[in-house]
């Protein structure tokens, strides 16, 4: 049985993950931010917990139950959030074609542009 602080941890930590799913879903950039940063808080208060240490062998079966689920559901929101990142790419250089462009290609001016002799050395000597 775990304790009620692990457990109250543990149930925020649910919670706040199926916040964050929302907010992935809703593609609020601000509500996935706020979701974000407050589910990595309850993490960080959950891993800093004196209780997990005393935790009998039943007790930790149960907590890495519910904390394996709550990972298999970020992992899934991650791979979310990486095809909605790769729709908005798609979208943008739909939409701003010039984006396309290599950042070291054709130079417009002498500093990107291949070495050339200025003439300002004409003659090295020693």
């Amino acid at each position: 049985m775990l304790s009620p602080q692990i457990e109250k941890q543990l149930s925020e930590i649910e919670q706040q993950c199926a916040a964050l799913t929302a907010a992935v879903d809703s593609g609020e950039p601000v509500s996935l931010e706020a979701a974000s940063t407050q589910l990595r808080q309850l993490a960080v208060d959950l891993s800093q917990s004196q209780e997990i240490a005393h935790l009998d062998a039943q007790a930790t079966q149960a907590f890495k139950a519910r904390l394996q689920k709550v990972v298999g559901g970020i992992g899934a929101q991650r791979g979310s959030l990486a095809r909605r990142a790769a729709i908005v790419e798609r979208g943008l250089n739909a939409m701003v074609p010039a984006t396309r462009e290599s950042t070291y290609g054709q130079a417009a001016g002498p500093y990107g542009a291949a070495a050339k002799q200025s003439g300002a050395f004409k003659l090295l000597t020693a």
